[in-house]
């Protein structure tokens, strides 16, 4: 099978898709309000405008003269606070998948079996072979299909080109055997840890 560029897999794409949608509103806004600010002091909209003072006294006298400004400030700042918060919360937003439906058709009933129960088991096998340091696996995406995620840790006494061999032939096969699905998506990635070396035998 030919290599693919994957997304992160940290992310939802709606996530990343708000991200985008808001940075690219917001990059917008910063710049035209800086062109607007340096045309301003540049005299472009007249000399006006380019001596006047941020705030005009009329804008300060009239503040001063009505309290409830502020309040509408603060309720403003309020708001604002708010996006940003829901904004951070959706970062945590992952697509990992926390439970799998093994049978498509619900007639008869439904077996469910936890995520967890699987990776957990390719995570363990992975981290038995050598040349092994640590592994991690989790599902992604949507439960009727699903994407393997396996990553793993060399430290260098084994060929990574046949730890990734082994763990094709073996792990990944019983993970796919286990769900019933021999064409189950599979991202995989291998690091070397810091400091290791290679085994010259």
């Amino acid at each position: 099978m030919p290599a693919a560029t994957l997304a992160p897999d940290s992310r939802t794409p709606r996530t990343r898709r708000t991200n985008r949608v808001v940075l690219a509103l917001l990059g917008l806004l910063l710049a035209a309000a800086g062109a607007a600010g340096l045309a301003a002091g540049l005299g472009a909209f007249g000399d006006d405008v380019r001596t006047r003072t941020v705030i005009p006294p009329a804008t300060r006298d009239w503040v001063s003269r009505h309290d409830w400004f502020w309040i509408l400030v603060a309720a403003g700042c309020i708001l604002v606070a708010l996006l940003a918060l829901r904004w951070l919360l959706a970062q945590t937003s992952t697509n990992r998948i926390g439970a799998l439906e093994l049978e498509s058709d619900r007639r008869p009933g439904r077996t469910v079996m936890t995520a967890r129960a699987l990776t957990d088991a390719v995570a363990d096998e992975i981290g038995s072979y050598r040349g092994v340091r640590g592994s991690s696996a989790g599902l992604l995406g949507d439960r009727a299909a699903p994407t393997l995620l396996v990553r793993a840790t060399l430290d260098g006494r084994a060929d990574p080109a046949e730890v990734r061999t082994r763990i094709q032939t073996d792990a990944l096969a019983h993970a796919r055997h286990a769900l019933d699905a021999p064409d189950l998506p599979v991202r995989l990635e291998l690091r070397l840890a810091t400091g290791s070396r290679r085994d010259p035998r």
